[in-house]
């Protein structure tokens, strides 16, 4: 491993410690490395896009109120 200390992550599987070598965070590659986080995948499910989903929702309402009234 040249001189690199072992990630350490332990397998569910075998039990046994990674043996790939760390990065200075002290995890390989594979074992939470340069995970930032989940990413937004989607612009759907923003705060905004729910906030303007509600606000058609609410227009709609009212359309149907007033056309209701209308009859």
């Amino acid at each position: 491993m040249n001189g690199l200390k072992p990630c350490g992550a332990h397998a569910r599987t075998t039990g046994k410690p990674c043996r790939q070598p760390a990065m200075a965070n002290g995890r390989c590659r594979l074992h939470g490395g340069k995970s930032t986080g989940r990413p937004v995948t989607s612009w759907l499910w923003t705060k905004e896009a729910k906030e303007i989903r509600e606000e058609a929702r609410q227009l709609i309402k009212e359309v149907k109120e007033l056309n209701a009234m209308l009859k």
